[in-house]
């Protein structure tokens, strides 16, 4: 009977240690790498403690049984999850960051050390061929969700031209016979971006359609599943190992993160998942000439893809080659400074100046010489921007997949090593994150060293180092330990840093949404549609980057607001979500012009499409708003609170269900204006409505007090109203705008 009592005890020490992990970071739903902060609900009810205590039961009442049925007792089971009484720490503690990995560390430490005592099933249905077929299906079918999900984010306008556009507007004007042609640039995207390599692309872009090139991105990224699993056979790595080292690439969140690497859509460096892979795997095959071929595609898909051969330098140097490490480092140096003063210059004056990307580190000095010298001339500025808590955090979220297993060849985590350091000095906010594209060769990197390092222990053993996590344990398949410590880690992570569809956390672009969180959930088609039927096609349109994103290839779209002379005859802009132009300031000046109409208006959700003519001949602008006298307008409707002291709100119910509410302005204002109508009914349903001051043709502090405007908002049939609010949204201010 005690013995029965202990055996029941041990599972449940261990869920009661990681209780509290359950509790507070599975009452988390979302992770935000720019900011570094935890997303919480913010209180612990009861069925979340109660969720939390089932969830450490199950997990490690299941761990107990896999032990059982391994034919381990008891004593091995509590000896191989001692880790997890670290836990005890989150009782005293409340979540951040940094307790977070430590929490990952212990959970893929005891994985490490229970997996390498428990049995597998054998592998009796993996063959070779039968594997390589399921791998293929998953990766069409992980491309297709990708696919899923970026033409989600194009069709609700939550993603901007940048920076898919680039690639495709240059493609496509290339078949048009105009090579590499970048409407923004006015010149040969060539000139601001040497990637030759992305010509691959063309067949995809040739054919117009931007569903299948947003397809072919997202093919690319889940297409680096085969080669990591080519690669693990060729290094003598089993079916089964191989398989699962293809299986765990979909959970790397630099890798899953590519689908819609917050608002890019897609990005040439997206071509070095197969490309880089497929280098590597070439030369492991020793089919040496197509390996060079793939390499100088590499180098191919931008000028600073060079940085991947000083990496190699730097590995051949620690392994005592030093000859030909400097070789390879002269010969990166060579490469970047060929890419940025020899080649693009050929292309455009633009590059015949400072290298444009050198703007992001201009902290550190103002052109690629001043930046080389930086850790002499500004050593503190330099090592204070490279040594900082938010790299430390962005180098332990690249990590965390790879988890013991890239250890065992560490020497080629340094391939990655000069890509890091830039990253870690570039001063753009959302750089240092597994959301952003800029991380790939670095996850590559990675992949590369896990492989190599499983490898390694394959032949020569696990390094003494890594066999003290499995101290005091009998006979422990190390090997197996650390995949399942890589499992753990991979599963953890992807929960935490990736984007899930459908999940409102999980919409990158959401972040960049007003405090007020805007949503982005309708579908823009329809009002596109309409937009296209009065637009001749082919015709030259100036329009911001979410709506114009929507009208490629049909139109040839441009971007610059800059100056009304640049403005092309028809210009259509998105108020109130203004990321990279002041597009709402823009629509101010074009609705006052006596050169410019407003020929269509509409909401998509809580944004404003407006589409504008050029005049042929100049008339005066209408002032969409009416005088309303105070006596006449305290006697219609009923009032409706309204938190802005400068502006009245009331409403009346018709007969003809419709609630027609009118603004009317008591003093003048500094900001334009929105208002937000959201009703409820007796059904329990709720119906939200939209629009702006003068409905979206006056802005709000161009009108004089008395004056104001009215609008009507249809009512469902047989619903009950069981109440109404009216919120003011602040909007543009009433500053200048860049025309």
């Amino acid at each position: 009977m005690l013995n029965k009592l202990r055996i029941g005890m041990a599972p449940l020490f261990f869920a009661a240690m990681t209780f509290p992990s359950f509790l507070k970071y599975g009452n988390l739903f979302f992770v935000d790498l720019r900011r570094q902060e935890m997303i919480s609900s913010g209180n612990y009810s009861f069925s979340a403690v109660l969720l939390a205590a089932g969830a450490a039961l199950l997990v490690q009442g299941g761990v107990f049984e896999w032990f059982r049925r391994s034919g381990r007792n008891t004593h091995e089971y509590i000896s191989a999850s001692l880790p997890l009484a670290g836990m005890s720490l989150f009782y005293f503690f409340d979540y951040n960051f940094l307790l977070f990995f430590y929490a990952v560390f212990l959970w893929a430490w005891s994985a490490a050390r229970c997996g390498s005592l428990v049995r597998l099933p054998p592998p009796d249905a993996l063959t070779p061929r039968r594997t390589l077929l399921i791998l293929s299906v998953l990766v069409l079918l992980w491309a297709t969700a990708g696919f899923w999900q970026q033409m989600r984010a194009l069709n609700t306008m939550s993603m901007s031209w940048f920076d898919w556009g680039h690639f495709f507007e240059s493609l496509y004007n290339t078949l048009k016979g105009k090579p590499f042609y970048l409407n923004l640039s006015g010149g040969s995207f060539l000139a601001s971006r040497f990637t030759p390599s992305l010509l691959l692309l063309f067949p995809a872009a040739a054919t117009g359609s931007v569903p299948l090139f947003l397809f072919t991105g997202s093919l690319l990224v889940s297409s680096g599943a085969l080669f990591v699993y080519l690669i693990s056979r060729t290094l003598n790595g089993s079916v089964r190992e191989a398989f699962f080292m293809g299986v765990l690439y979909f959970f790397i969140p630099g890798v899953a993160n590519m689908n819609l690497p917050l608002i890019d859509g897609f990005h040439e460096v997206f071509m070095l998942f197969p490309l880089y892979l497929c280098t590597i795997w070439f030369a492991l095959k020793k089919w040496y000439i197509p390996a060079g071929i793939f390499f100088f595609l590499t180098l191919g898909v931008r000028e600073t893809a060079g940085v991947i051969l000083a990496g190699a330098g730097i590995v051949l140097f620690f392994r005592g080659k030093k000859k030909w490490g400097a070789l390879c480092f002269a010969a990166a140096a060579l490469y970047v400074f060929a890419a940025l003063k020899i080649f693009m210059p050929l292309f455009g004056e633009e590059s015949k100046e400072t290298y444009t990307h050198v703007r992001y580190f201009s902290h550190l000095g103002k052109n690629m010489f001043e930046l080389a010298l930086s850790p002499f001339l500004k050593s503190k500025l330099f090592f204070s921007t490279l040594f900082t808590t938010h790299n430390l955090i962005f180098f332990l979220t690249l990590l965390l997949p790879f988890i013991f297993l890239c250890s065992g060849a560490w020497y080629w985590c340094l391939l990655m090593l000069p890509e890091l350091i830039i990253l870690c000095l570039d001063r753009r906010f959302d750089t240092q994150s597994v959301l952003r594209h800029y991380q790939i060769s670095c996850v590559l990197t990675l992949i590369t060293a896990s492989l190599a390092g499983a490898a390694k222990m394959r032949s020569e053993g696990v390094p003494e180092l890594l066999k003290k996590i499995f101290w005091k344990l009998k006979t422990p398949d190390c090997r197996h330990g650390l995949f399942a410590a890589a499992a753990v880690s991979s599963v953890i992570s992807c929960a935490f840093f990736v984007h899930f569809p459908g999940l409102p956390c999980s919409e990158p672009q959401r972040r960049y949404s007003a405090p007020a969180a805007i949503p982005l959930w309708e579908d823009a088609r329809p009002a596109l549609n309409q937009i296209k039927q009065l637009i001749p096609k082919g015709a030259s349109v100036t329009a911001g980057p979410r709506p114009g994103a929507m009208l490629l290839p049909d139109y040839d779209i441009h971007f610059d607001f800059s100056d009304e002379r640049k403005l092309k005859d028809h210009v259509l802009v998105e108020n109130f979500f203004s990321f990279y132009f002041p597009e709402d300031k823009v629509s101010r000046l074009l609705l006052t012009s006596p050169r410019w109409e407003l020929i269509w208006q509409g909401f998509v959700d809580e944004r404003s499409l407006q589409l504008f003519r050029r005049r042929a001949v100049q008339a005066p602008p209408r002032r969409n708003v009416v005088n309303i006298e105070l006596r006449q307008w305290e006697r219609w409707g009923i009032p409706i609170p309204c938190a802005a002291s400068d502006l009245q709100i009331r409403g009346a119910v018709t007969g003809n269900r419709e609630i027609h509410i009118g603004v009317r302005l008591q003093k003048k204002r500094k900001n334009d204006a929105g208002f937000r109508v959201e009703t409820e009914f007796a059904s329990g349903k709720k119906m939200k409505y939209f629009t702006s001051f003068g409905n979206g043709r006056f802005p709000a502090d161009l009108a004089n007090p008395g004056e104001g405007f009215f609008f009507s908002v249809k009512l469902p049939a047989e619903e009950n109203i069981t109440a109404c609010r009216v919120s003011v949204v602040e909007l543009a201010s009433g500053e200048k705008a860049p025309l």
